[in-house]
């Protein structure tokens, strides 16, 4: 077998195959053989069925399987004997108008994409800010503030409205005769919503301070879609009388909030805010450090890329684009003009992320950082436990089966070395400034 191989590009290549007729045979003999001891034909003992009925009734089916494998089988092995790792899509030129037939040679062309071949500068003691992950009392006041505001309620109150107030009141619609044209009851305005047609200042100035029991005007300009078209475009008033100021009200931060949430005591609630705050401050410092670290890497190399890994990266990400725009109801036009818009930025993000998966490979093998089985075992065990309930256990051996199943255990592979990676960065890093995150 002859092998030529061109260099197409940093990480493409062209392997031009040339299998002599000898070999062909060789293939195609042995499958016309496996063929005839398969094949049962009538007034033929099994496996005795002459070879030339075969190529007739089954020739051209056995010839395209040939064409299948020695493809595979000559594809592999000019591989091997040019110490070539092919990665991404492969392409065979012609593939359709290829023909396997004997006594004749079989010359291909094979288009492929390699690894690049880069040098790995030292990857210990790159420089990241450092951070502060321990929770402040300002950040527990804080998060308990963001709590209390989630549970605030609409209540009456006897004081004047203020601004962000509600107003529960009856009131008419006037002409400019003063008789009424329309009216509504139990109707909250906002203080902070004027009426269609009011001035923002009157408005204002009308509905901040008022009581219960207290009568308020202010002039209108009736809309043009105002319902009654009678008085569209014409001047009047509106006259309201208030029932309730209603406002919208926290609950106080107190024992009583901590007993609500099933804490103890509001000490209880405290810590555990304290606790779960440093738990994700330390996550996103943590975060940081490693994105910065890896950046550093990212500059300090010039990583070329297999264009066909890039182009997956790409199709994939633009793929669950259209499917999140298709589930939120956007209309075929809206996707398309959404992925048109979004190639550019596709194209950059797919690029940097192969050039990612790349330094980590490199990373890894560097410092002798591997993936075992122990560490598979115990992903699959956390995410069959994040994924159980009262009613539903998952068991690691369920997950492994569903994503062997999925073909996706390989990811699960790769995520944990990402995640070695990235813990070996942070932890060799060198700390060159210390602020709160």
């Amino acid at each position: 077998m002859e092998v030529q191989v061109a260099e197409t590009g940093p990480c493409s290549r062209s392997l031009t195959i040339t299998v002599p007729p000898t070999l062909v045979n060789e293939h195609l003999d042995r499958m016309f053989q496996s063929a005839t001891q398969q094949i049962h034909m009538k007034g033929f003992r099994p496996g005795k069925v002459p070879r030339n009925l075969v190529e007739k009734r089954f020739g051209n089916g056995i010839l395209a399987e040939a064409k299948e494998q020695m493809l595979n089988r000559f594809f592999g092995e000019a591989c091997r004997s040019k110490d070539l790792n092919p990665v991404g899509r492969i392409a065979i030129d012609d593939f359709e108008k290829l023909e396997v037939k004997p006594g004749q040679q079989l010359k291909f062309i094979a288009k492929i994409d390699v690894r690049p071949t880069f040098e790995l500068k030292v990857s210990k003691g790159l420089e990241v800010e450092g951070f502060e992950g321990e929770a402040s009392d300002l950040d527990v006041d804080n998060a308990l503030k963001e709590i209390v505001h989630q549970k605030r309620t609409i209540q009456p109150t006897s004081e004047a409205a203020a601004d962000g107030d509600f107003l529960k009141c009856d009131y008419s619609f006037l002409d400019g005769n003063g008789k009424e044209v329309l009216s509504r009851s139990a109707a909250q305005l906002n203080t902070r919503l004027p009426l269609h047609g009011v001035e923002e200042a009157a408005y204002t100035h009308a509905v901040i301070g008022a009581k219960a029991g207290t009568t308020i005007e202010m002039a209108i300009t009736f809309p043009a879609n105002f319902e009654k078209e009678a008085v569209r475009g014409q001047q009047g008033k509106v006259v309201a009388k208030v029932a309730e100021v209603l406002r919208v009200t926290p609950p106080p931060v107190d024992e009583e909030l901590a007993k609500g949430l099933e804490f103890g005591s509001l000490a209880e609630l405290r810590a555990d805010l304290k606790q779960r705050i440093t738990a994700e401050k330390t996550r996103l410092g943590k975060g940081r450090q490693e994105e910065q670290a890896l950046q550093q890497l990212m500059e300090q190399h010039s990583i070329p890329v297999p264009p066909s890994l890039v182009e997956e990266q790409k199709q994939a990400a633009l793929g669950s684009l259209a499917q999140r725009l298709q589930q939120n109801g956007a209309k075929d036009e809206e996707i398309q003009k959404k992925l048109e818009e979004s190639q550019a930025e596709a194209q950059q993000d797919a690029e940097r992320r192969v050039r990612l998966f790349f330094l980590i490979e490199a990373v890894a093998k560097q410092n002798k950082l591997f993936v075992t089985e122990n560490d598979v075992e115990g992903e699959l065990r956390a995410i069959a436990l994040a994924n159980s309930s009262e009613n539903v256990q998952f068991s690691a051996a369920q997950v492994r089966e569903h994503l062997e199943r999925e073909n996706r255990l390989g990811e699960l592979r790769l995520a944990l070395l990402e995640r070695k990676v990235r813990d070996f960065l942070r932890e060799n890093a060198k700390i060159v400034d210390k602020k709160g995150s």
